[in-house]
């Protein structure tokens, strides 16, 4: 790398690493570029030069995420997707717990910028990562034939972002997250998954919905 990209990329990662610092401690109406400079120790201009726009430092901040998001579940060595889906699930209760204040700031901001974005707000189930999942799925013969992975994975996406939403609005704790989050994904694979693997999913869909049910 030349020595100028090299400062650049330098850069980037000094902003990317003040954005999380400034989500972790603060709500989302202080989160400004002009704040992310100072908390990043930058010139005012320098997160705009990098990066353009408010919306990409926090999409590059969730692809940072991603990374050690992907890397967890990778630890967990699931050769089983139908096991996997609902550690995945477990693990993104796990993971927002960790710094509510953190992933509640920063998919607050998400959900809240206006206009037309590069990419659309994302999850930290970036799209790959569905569509690698529903691929699997599909592989071993657990959705029916007539099941598309692509709009699969984009409504698995949605409603992980739409477990955030609810947890945003409410005060619940990582046992009624882990539980929405759950009962919606479950939910969804029920209609479209062969005989045994749509049983195997009852079995978690009726545990989540018990805890659903005493919320």
């Amino acid at each position: 790398m030349a020595p100028r990209e090299q400062t650049r990329e330098e850069l980037r990662r000094k902003v990317v690493a003040g954005a999380r610092a400034l989500l972790s401690e603060t709500e989302s109406a202080e989160f400004s570029m002009r704040a992310l400079a100072t908390k990043a120790d930058v010139a005012h201009m320098t997160p705009y030069n990098l990066f353009g726009s408010k919306q990409a430092v926090l999409l590059a901040v969730l692809d940072a995420d991603m990374a050690e998001f992907e890397a967890a579940v990778q630890a967990r060595h699931s050769v089983d997707p139908l096991v996997e889906v609902f550690e995945i699930v477990a693990l993104c209760a796990e993971f927002w717990f960790s710094e509510p204040l953190f992933y509640k700031t920063l998919y607050r901001e998400l959900l809240d910028l206006k206009g037309a974005p590069q990419q659309p707000p994302a999850t930290p189930l970036r799209d790959e990562f569905w569509r690698r999942l529903t691929r699997t799925l599909k592989q071993r013969g657990h959705l029916h034939a007539f099941v598309a992975e692509e709009p699969l994975a984009v409504n698995l996406r949605r409603i992980a972002l739409q477990a955030i939403s609810v947890w945003i609005a409410r005060d619940l704790s990582q046992r009624e997250v882990e539980a929405e989050l759950g009962y919606s994904v479950s939910l969804a694979l029920l209609g479209v998954t062969v005989p045994d693997a749509a049983e195997r999913i009852r079995e978690r869909f009726l545990g989540y919905q018990a805890v659903i049910a005493q919320v």
